[in-house]
């Protein structure tokens, strides 16, 4: 099974090189999982030689803001719902019971509804799928992360390290939305739940294939993806954003794009787009 993995790995399809057009140099476009292990940086080919060789690494965010106190503060500000709206005012004793219930499967026991009644909802769903995908990668280790481990790779080469978005931004994005409607996906994700683990299983071995046909094809099924609006919100419209800010990068610097694998797939995503603008965007073998 190791070996299979590695040789997936060695044949990746989620590093893809960028050149042509008015691109300084070649730059990388590398599609990540956020919870799956770090050594997939050694075992998948090309990919410590494309960092090594490019101006700078670029992220959703630079990780290194996560760890300060301001970031803290911006994460529980943004996290935290109305006193007036909290998660336990907004669901029945009944669905409280089947929160519980699905936080319970994942923690022995130990994580309950009440203790999260500070958060809004949809940190809360957050947690819940992070347990989700947790399960298909039991040796996830949080201080090992790996889009931050890509940027702590570059850092020691002296890249620079840069973000397409600020925490701020990000927090603003997954955090908006009113407290019924994060409510109402929260119990979503609660009713999905044995679905939601079988995906991620799945989705899990995907991507430690490198098997971006398969990935494309779980997150643009309408019964296991996304619904369109969450699509929209969490994909499509930050792609945009991406690619317009890569219109100046790729002319001013050689880059190393680590972001997460959903935005490199579809006709709306990275490597499509990136083709549609001019650029040659081509698989490292």
């Amino acid at each position: 099974m190791a070996l299979l993995l590695s040789a997936g790995a060695a044949n990746s399809q989620l590093l893809w090189k960028i050149s042509g057009k008015d691109a300084k140099g070649d730059s990388y476009l590398f599609g990540t999982h956020h919870i799956a292990p770090v050594s997939l940086i050694d075992t998948t080919a090309g990919l410590k030689d494309a960092i090594a060789g490019v101006d700078a690494v670029y992220g959703e965010i630079d990780m290194s803001e996560m760890t300060s106190p301001s970031a803290q503060q911006v994460i529980m500000s943004a996290a935290m719902a109305p006193a007036d709206s909290t998660v336990t005012k907004l669901l029945t004793a009944q669905q409280i019971d089947s929160v519980n219930a699905v936080l319970g499967k994942y923690t022995n026991g130990m994580l309950k509804l009440d203790q999260l009644a500070m958060f809004k909802p949809r940190m809360i769903d957050t947690q819940l799928g992070m347990l989700q995908s947790m399960v298909a990668f039991p040796e996830f280790n949080g201080q090992e992360q790996l889009d931050n481990t890509i940027q702590l790779k570059g850092r020691e080469l002296g890249k620079s390290i840069k973000g397409f978005e600020t925490l701020e931004q990000q927090m603003s994005m997954l955090m908006g939305g009113s407290m019924a409607e994060q409510a109402s996906d929260l119990m979503e994700s609660v009713r999905k739940d044995g679905e939601a683990s079988d995906k991620a299983h799945k989705l899990a071995d995907a991507y430690m294939s490198a098997d971006i046909n398969t990935i494309e094809k779980m997150f643009l099924d309408p019964d296991l993806g996304m619904d369109e609006k969450t699509r929209r919100m969490l994909i499509d419209d930050r792609n945009a954003d991406w690619l317009k800010q890569l219109s100046s990068i790729l002319p001013s610097e050689s880059v190393f794009i680590a972001v997460g694998a959903g935005h490199l797939i579809g006709d709306t995503g990275l490597i499509k787009e990136l083709q549609k603008a001019g650029y040659t965007v081509t698989p490292v073998k």
